[in-house]
C-alpha cells in the first residue's frame, strides 16, 4: 500500500514529490479515511530518507486536509472522498502528470502551452463539427452539393479530386471524419486510404427536371464547365440525337453559337467576374439553365443518421476517440 518512488534527479524537491503521491492516493480513494499511515521514523527507513523530510510531508498533508497527526495515536487519513471532488483532483493530478513528462523531456512551459491549445483546438473541432470529405472530380458541382450538406448542420466541407488521392491517401484520411464517394470511386478508394470504415458509399444524381428541359431545346447547346469530366457526365445522360447539338464552352470560348447555355447549379457563385457579366449579357437574349447535380435522397437520409450517430458516440465517449 505504501510503495512510492522518489526521483532525486527531479527538480522536484523530494518532500513535494512524495506529498503528491500520497495526496493522489488519498483523493483517489486508495487510502481510505481512518487508514494508519507509517510513523515519521518507520517512512524514513522505509523510503531511505531523512525523518525530517517525512515530518516535512506529513505537516503539508495536514495543512491539506489529508491527514491528521495526534501524539499518541498516530497518523491518520482524515479526508473523505466525494466523487465530484475527485473527479476534480484525479483530473488536476493527471494534468500534472502530463505537464512533469513534458519537463522531463525538456520542453519549456511556453511550448507545453503551445501544446496544449493546439491539442484543445484539435478536440474542439471534433465535437463541434464533422469533417465531411466529398470525393468528386466536378469542381463545377462544389456550390451546390456543399449547399446540400449543409443542411446537416454543423459540418466542414472540403471537395477532393479522385486524382489527388491516388498520390496523397493519407490526407483525406488524417483531416476527415467522413469520407463520401460514389460506388465505382469507392472501390477504387477501399485500396487506398488508411481507415476505409470512414468510407461511405453515395449516390449522385441529376434532377429530372434538368434533363426533361435539356431534351425539349431544339437548338444547339453549350455547356460551360472547368472539367472534362463534368461535360463527359452531363454528355452521357442526353439522348443520342441531342448529342450532336452539345458541345463544351470554356471561359475563353464564344458564346454567339449556343442558343442555351448549361452549368453546374451554382456555378456562378464561383467563376469570375467577367464570366458573370458575360452570364448577365446571354439572358438578355437567350436561356440559361443550371444543371443540379448532388447527392440523391436516400444518401443524405442515411448519411445524416451516419453523422448523428457518431456524434452521439463522440458525446458519451470522447476519450475514446483517435488523434
Amino acid at each position: 500500500m505504501f510503495h512510492y518512488h522518489i526521483n532525486p534527479d527531479s527538480e522536484t524537491p523530494i518532500y513535494r514529490q512524495l506529498a503528491d503521491q500520497i495526496n493522489a492516493q488519498i483523493r483517489s480513494g486508495a487510502l481510505k479515511a481512518g487508514t494508519q499511515l507509517p510513523t515519521v521514523r518507520e517512512m524514513a527507513e522505509k523510503l531511505h530518507l531523512s525523518c525530517g523530510t517525512i515530518k516535512h510531508v506529513y505537516d503539508r498533508l495536514q495543512e491539506m486536509g489529508d491527514i491528521e497527526m495526534t501524539r499518541r495515536r498516530g497518523t491518520f487519513v482524515k479526508y473523505v472522498r466525494k466523487e465530484t471532488d475527485s473527479r476534480k483532483h484525479q483530473a488536476m493530478h493527471a494534468i500534472d502528470s502530463m505537464i512533469k513528462k513534458l519537463m522531463e523531456l525538456d520542453f519549456s512551459p511556453a511550448e507545453i502551452q503551445i501544446f496544449l491549445n493546439l491539442k484543445m483546438r484539435e478536440w474542439g473541432l471534433r465535437w463541434s463539427g464533422i469533417r465531411i470529405a466529398v470525393v468528386t472530380d466536378f469542381p463545377e458541382a462544389a456550390p451546390a452539393i456543399e449547399k446540400q450538406l449543409a443542411q446537416i448542420g454543423n459540418v466542414h466541407i472540403n471537395l477532393c479530386p479522385l486524382s489527388q488521392l491516388r498520390e496523397y491517401p493519407y490526407m483525406i484520411d488524417e483531416q476527415s471524419d467522413v469520407i463520401l464517394a460514389s460506388v465505382e470511386d469507392s472501390q477504387k478508394l477501399s485500396y487506398l486510404l488508411p481507415e476505409s470504415e470512414k468510407l461511405i458509399r453515395i449516390a449522385f444524381c441529376a434532377a429530372p427536371e434538368n434533363i426533361s428541359t435539356l431534351c425539349a431545346c431544339t437548338g444547339k447547346i453549350g455547356v460551360l464547365c472547368e472539367s472534362q469530366a463534368f461535360y463527359d457526365m452531363l454528355f452521357s445522360r442526353l439522348p443520342p440525337p441531342l448529342c450532336k447539338n452539345v458541345r463544351r464552352l470554356k471561359e475563353d470560348s464564344s458564346w454567339e453559337e449556343a442558343d442555351v447555355l448549361v452549368m453546374a447549379e451554382g456555378y456562378e457563385t464561383t467563376c469570375s467576374e467577367e464570366i458573370r457579366q458575360q452570364l448577365s449579357a446571354f439572358r438578355g437574349e437567350k436561356s440559361v439553365l443550371e444543371f443540379a447535380y448532388r447527392l440523391d435522397e436516400g444518401s443524405m437520409l442515411y448519411l445524416a443518421e451516419r453523422i448523428n450517430k457518431l456524434r452521439d458516440e463522440r458525446q458519451q465517449w470522447p476519450g475514446m476517440l483517435q488523434l
